[in-house]
Order: C-alpha cells, then sequence, then structure tokens
C-alpha cells in the first residue's frame, strides 16, 4: 500500500513538474610557491578556506545538479571534495547541500559556500562579520528575498535565519553552535535611489569545554541567545567566565545606498559591528566599514568595476567600557578560539590570529583597500587588490602601529580554451618584517 502511494505521489509530480534537469561537474587545480615561510595575504586570503598560509598545492572537484519546476522553483544538490596541503594536508567536503529557491525564498540544509558579491574584489565580500575567509560551516538556512510590501510606497524587506553546527575539535570549545538572523528594510519610494538598512546577529554558543564539560545548550538557553536576552543580563552562566551573556554575541548595523548614473551602477557601503550593548548603542563609532563600488554595464572595459573600502575598529567602545574594559572584537573569554572556523577569521580577514593560529592577535586596524576588475585588451579578464593596513594589536591596542602592510595581489585568467588558466601574482611589504611575494597557477575545467 505505502509503495503504491509513493508511486502515485511522484506520478503526480511528475505530471505537475518539467523534467529539465542539469548537470555541472567543475574541477580546479592549484599550485602556488613564495618567497616566506607563509604565502602573501591575498593569495590564502578569502580562498574560501581551501588555501591556506602554507598551501602549496590545492584542488577542488563540485558537481551540482539542478531540477526546474513549472513554478519557476530550482532545486539544487551539490558535492565538493577538496584536498590542500598546507596546515591541514588532507582530504574534506568542500561542499554538500540541497537547495530549494523560487523568486521569495530561498532555504538550503548542509556545508554550501557563500554567493561572491562585488565581483569578487571586497575585501570582505557581504560584511565584516561572515567573509569568504573561511570554509562554509554546515547547517541550516532560510531566507526571505527582497519582498515589496508596499509597492507604492516603495517599501520592501528582506531576512534570514541560520542555525550552524560546527563539527570541529580542535578549539578551546569544540563544536560550538552558531545562530544567525538578520533583517533589513528597502525603501525605493525616491526615483533611482534604493536604500537598504538593516542588521545582522550571531551568536557562538553550546559546545563542549574540557573544563565545564556541555554547555548549556536547551531550549531555554536558545530563546536567551535568539532574543539577546542573555545579553541583558549579563552571564556568570559558565563558570563566572562570560561577562556580557550567554554565547559569543557579535552584530553589526548596515546601510547600502544604490544608484545609476549614466552607465554605471554605484553603492554607498556601511557596516558596524557590536559585540555588546556599547556597540548596540553605537558607542564605539566610528568603528566599521566604509565603501564605494563602481559597476559599467558596458562590457569588456579595461575597468568593468571598481572598490574602494576603509576599515577602522580602533575605537572599540574606548569611551564606554565595560567591566571586562574595552571591545575585543572576534575574541571571547570563554569561545577562546573566537570568531574563527577551522583556525581561519571568519569575518574580515585583516583581523588576523597570532603566530599559533589559536587567539585573535590584531583587531585594532586602520585598513585601506583597493580592487579593480576587467577585461585587458578585450580578452583576459582579471581581478586587482591593493591593501594598506596598521596593525595596532588587540584590544587596548597601542599609539603607533606595530606593523604596516602593503599587499598586492593579481590574477589574471591567460587561457580560455579547453581548460581555464589563471595567473595569481602577490606581494606583501612589511614595515618590520622581510617583505614576500608569491606565484600562483590555476587550472580550470567544466566537464559538463
Amino acid at each position: 500500500m505505502i509503495r503504491k502511494l509513493t508511486f502515485l505521489i511522484l506520478l503526480s509530480a511528475s505530471a505537475a513538474f518539467s523534467q529539465e534537469i542539469n548537470y555541472s561537474v567543475r574541477g580546479t587545480a592549484q599550485g602556488l610557491v613564495y618567497s616566506g615561510e607563509e604565502s602573501p595575504f591575498w593569495l590564502h586570503s578569502n580562498q574560501r578556506g581551501r588555501i591556506d598560509e602554507k598551501t602549496n598545492l590545492s584542488s577542488w572537484l563540485t558537481g551540482i545538479g539542478t531540477y526546474k519546476f513549472r513554478n519557476d522553483g530550482v532545486l539544487s544538490v551539490g558535492i565538493g571534495l577538496l584536498y590542500s596541503d598546507g596546515y591541514s594536508d588532507e582530504m574534506k567536503l568542500d561542499e554538500f547541500f540541497i537547495n530549494y529557491e523560487n523568486k521569495w525564498v530561498e532555504a538550503y540544509a548542509g556545508r554550501k559556500q557563500r554567493d561572491e558579491l562585488f565581483r569578487g574584489i571586497s575585501a570582505t565580500n557581504e560584511s565584516v562579520l561572515w567573509s569568504l575567509n573561511s570554509r562554509p560551516v554546515p547547517g541550516l538556512s532560510f531566507k526571505v528575498k527582497p519582498l515589496m510590501l508596499f509597492k507604492r510606497a516603495g517599501i520592501g524587506v528582506k531576512a534570514s535565519w541560520e542555525e550552524f553546527f560546527s563539527e570541529e575539535r580542535d578549539r578551546f570549545i569544540q563544536m560550538p553552535r552558531i545562530h544567525h538572523k538578520s533583517f533589513h528594510l528597502i525603501y525605493t519610494g525616491i526615483d533611482n535611489v534604493e536604500l537598504i538598512a538593516g542588521g545582522h546577529h550571531y551568536v557562538q554558543w553550546g559546545g563542549k569545554s574540557s573544563e565545564y564539560g556541555d554547555l548549556p545548550a536547551g531550549l531555554n538557553d536558545y530563546i536567551k541567545v535568539i532574543t539577546g536576552g542573555s545579553l541583558a543580563g549579563g552571564g556568570g552562566l559558565v563558570g563566572e567566565q562570560e561577562i556580557n551573556g550567554l554565547g559569543n554575541h557579535l552584530g553589526g548595523y548596515e546601510i547600502q545606498l544604490n544608484t545609476t548614473f549614466s552607465h554605471f551602477d554605484i553603492s554607498l557601503i556601511y557596516n558596524t559591528i557590536f559585540e555588546d550593548f556599547s556597540g548596540i548603542k553605537l558607542r564605539n563609532t566610528p568603528d566599521g566599514r566604509y565603501g564605494i563600488y563602481i559597476s559599467d554595464r558596458e562590457p569588456e572595459k579595461w575597468i568593468q568595476a571598481f572598490m574602494y573600502e576603509y576599515y577602522f575598529t580602533r575605537n572599540q567602545s574606548k569611551n564606554y567600557p565595560t567591566i571586562d574594559g574595552k571591545d575585543n572584537y572576534f575574541n571571547n573569554n570563554l569561545y577562546r578560539s573566537g570568531w574563527t572556523y577551522e583556525n581561519r577569521i571568519i569575518g574580515l580577514p585583516f583581523i588576523m590570529l597570532d603566530e599559533d593560529r589559536f587567539r585573535v592577535a590584531h583587531n585594532n586596524i586602520v585598513a585601506h583597500h583597493i580592487g579593480l576588475t576587467g577585461t585587458a585588451f578585450y580578452e583576459y579578464p582579471y581581478k586587482f587588490l591593493a591593501s594598506y593596513r596598521g596593525n595596532y594589536g588587540a584590544k587596548s591596542g597601542t599609539s603607533k602601529p606595530i606593523e604596516r602592510i602593503i599587499s598586492m595581489y593579481l590574477d589574471a585568467n591567460v587561457w580560455q580554451r579547453y581548460v581555464d588558466v589563471n595567473v595569481q601574482i602577490g606581494a606583501d611589504l612589511h614595515s618590520s618584517e622581510s617583505s614576500n611575494a608569491g606565484i600562483g597557477l590555476r587550472v580550470t575545467k567544466n566537464f559538463f
């Protein structure tokens, strides 16, 4: 009876939906050589966790199948294998997911690589809190795409709710969970202007401590986490280790203004960052990200898109310190491995770990970043990044930079027949250490 019922359901689904199924398989091999003990900054940063500081060889193979329904829905299933040497010389799952989306929503389960924004020339992609610097954490995601609630008034919303479950054991608190939600208002009531304003809230919570055992992870704890109620009452919940609340809270406000001029699309971007109530009340101003992005809609230009970003994290609520002192971005008293996954910063890669790759050592920074992309000689697509950053240490920091670093990167697609061949050149100019240069070769083949 069950088999007959299953057959009837499948038969009905086949009649209701189209049978268009598409497959794609893509393989990539990447080799790197460099003059220093570690590769230059942009050769390993924002590489989706596929390349670390000591990688010389990395390769990955990704297969995706998509099923298109008649109602414009798309079901995708993907799996990717990754091998890289360096700090972790092993085979991993680059991604594995099942994803459904239509014009209103998108949802997935598994480990899924994030979309690249701003044509890949931003230093931190979507926000300062979550970039492309680490491998994706497995979990569940549900997003509401931009939805115009009041079309005549030009008012809409977009939102997301995500729960991630780290399987990572090589960290101070093992296998922590990550809760994330976001909400943004969209206003298009002014001609040629789109204004997006909202915020993100992340929490590392739960997990297992070698000292305290399993950390609070029940339903009541989850309610406190998602509502921020654990912030309001302070901490002392786990061995008196956490002052600001249950879990490691991070968040930020965002404003983005989009407009057009002639054949250019222009975006002005502002992100804040907070880890407690002082940041929520903007008492750490002017910390954050300030940027402009300009894209040319006319194809095959030498400069197709340009981006400038300024990052400042030196305030850290210094005029409104908590009992624990100033802010300490991406660090935490209990979750001492910080805002990381597999020893890589999840957010802005200019915030960096110490030499042991255990705790955040540089979160007090000033950085300028420029990105360019286009097509050279109407034939060779390229991407160029140049960044300057001054590192002032962590927490209280220093009055003068501990080090100044200029990092440059060029990625050019030099061959596009049978396979795609890209050449990368990277260099770091240090004020306190020897400069470092490296070169990379990437070969990509689409099999289907």
